[in-house]
């Protein structure tokens, strides 16, 4: 009979990225129709446009909502008056910078690459603080581990966004069509958060509150700071060496990089940070998760983004329109960096749960400064140039993310990487499978949905055929779990997720 008794954390774990999964491929598959729907109507230029905003928005929500609400997940001893502190702290901010955000949107336009994108920089100002309100009792749920309520919230944020998206790009609205996707994603997150947790604003937060969290709150904030400047940086580089249309190809080709992660990496990412820091102290346990963590990974992350590469000139002038070919080059590139991708995507929550924020800016500021040299270096290459850059920046940081993840876990680097080379051997013979699937039937004048599933039915079964010859042990340990969790046995899971990975 299986055990009914309180789960251990690791176990939890997997249940709570389990939940995150089932969200994660609902909203993949939404996004995908939606952004076939809207990119179709509105092409690079509006996408570019819309870009611009973003950056200057992404950054104020970094510095008014997401730096404060870590300490929520983090701190060990949580009361009331530091959850409504940072509340009222992080209203009060958003309010303040959608105030000013909205008064200096031309100039903050024209310095981040358009001073077209003026009005929807204002429009997306005042969704500032519906979208911070939502931070800190999701910070909650995660804290809790409720990753199925914070599954099922996104999931309802995904399918209304997504239909409002359609529905108004059908209609002609053009890039205000962008604009209200977001604002009801941060209307429908903010109502669900409130919902699914008890707690309420109120009064019961001092300045006292405050300072006992502003240790780690600095290096949180200095953290999301640089870290923010990372993944920034190239939107802006692109948008002022090579404009607003090519802006609008990159943030296409980056979105389908952002989907796969979405889908594969976010279940895990979502969770790591809240497991890390519940058995920060128990080092064993600690190793096991990130272990575990990596090892999962890597069966999914490896083979989807390398068939993705396989599979862009099909998919892309397919799902979105040919207007968008251009982009097919720099999706191909982008697609090579899963490789890297299947740790370095845990890494900030693995040293943010453990208590090492600061070690996270160090991992942030290298990427920085390589995006700053990269980029107007291959400028000259355009498209292909900045996704090149992208691509160089995940390699080089790669190494210095393994060595602080192992001096922040004492999980050593070789330890991280073991099992690796089956499963990228197995993922690269799937994905020559698929391209050379891909060009047999394209230069037979195959229907292009077609071509793709017939291709990537192939692939999967390389790549199972492939994983079973050269690690058996992996395919037996992922049918195990899978069986377990639904028959909803935890003395399974518990065995099997403790055993070692990779071998």
């Amino acid at each position: 009979m299986a055990d009914t008794s309180s789960p251990p954390v690791a176990l939890q774990f997997f249940e709570g990225a389990l939940w995150s999964a089932a969200r994660s491929l609902l909203q993949a598959l939404l996004n995908v129709v939606a952004l076939a729907v809207v990119a179709r109507e509105l092409g690079p230029q509006a996408y570019g446009v819309f870009g611009v905003a973003m950056i200057v928005i992404s950054v104020a929500e970094m510095a008014v909502g997401g730096s404060f609400t870590e300490s929520i997940i983090q701190r060990k001893d949580l009361h009331d008056g530091h959850i409504d502190a940072t509340f009222w702290l992080t209203i009060a901010a958003s309010v303040g910078a959608g105030a000013l955000i909205a008064a200096l949107a031309d100039p903050l336009a024209r310095m981040a690459g358009n001073a077209d994108a003026a009005d929807v920089l204002t429009a997306l100002a005042c969704v500032l603080p519906l979208t911070v309100a939502s931070r800190v009792p999701m910070a909650l749920l995660a804290r809790d581990l409720r990753f199925r309520s914070i599954s099922q919230i996104g999931a309802l944020a995904s399918i209304l966004s997504c239909a409002t998206g359609i529905a108004l790009a059908l209609h002609g609205t053009g890039v205000w069509t962008l604009v209200a996707m977001e604002g009801v994603r941060s209307a429908v997150n903010a109502v669900g958060a409130f919902v699914a947790v008890t707690w309420r604003p109120a009064r019961r937060g001092r300045w006292a509150h405050l300072r006992e969290l502003s240790r780690f709150n600095a290096g949180t904030f200095g953290t999301y700071a640089v870290g923010y400047a990372d993944l920034l940086l190239p939107r802006l580089l692109v948008s002022h060496l090579l404009g607003t249309q090519a802006l609008g190809l990159f943030m296409l080709a980056v979105r389908v990089s952002t989907e796969l992660s979405q889908l594969l990496t976010d279940p895990l990412h979502g969770v790591s940070m809240a497991a890390c820091a519940r058995v920060q102290q128990a080092r064993d346990e600690l190793q096991r998760i990130v272990k575990g963590l990596y090892a999962t990974s890597r069966l999914l992350v490896f083979p989807a983004y390398l068939g993705m590469a396989a599979l862009a000139p099909t998919l892309v002038p397919w799902i979105f329109g040919p207007k968008w070919q251009p982009a097919v080059i720099a999706i191909q590139i982008l697609m090579l960096g899963g490789v890297p991708r299947a740790h370095t995507a845990y890494n900030a929550a693995i040293l943010f749960g453990v208590g090492r924020p600061h070690w996270t800016a160090l991992l942030f500021g290298a990427g920085s400064l390589l995006h700053v040299a990269l980029f107007p270096a291959l400028a000259p290459w355009g498209l292909t140039g900045a996704a090149v850059a992208m691509l160089v920046r995940q390699y080089g940081t790669w190494p210095l993310s393994a060595l602080l993840v192992s001096r922040a876990t004492g999980l050593t680097v070789r330890r991280q990487f073991e099992g690796s080379m089956p499963v990228l051997a197995a993922a690269a013979t799937m994905a020559l499978v698929t391209a050379a699937v891909c060009h047999l039937l394209n230069a037979a004048a195959w229907h292009a949905a077609i071509v793709a599933i017939a291709a990537a039915g192939v692939g999967v079964v390389a790549y199972a055929l492939v994983l079973r010859l050269v690690a058996p042990a992996t395919l037996q340990t992922v049918f195990g779990l899978v069986r377990a969790f639904v028959r909803r046995d935890r003395t399974r899971l518990a065995e099997l997720l403790s055993q070692p990975h990779g071998k």
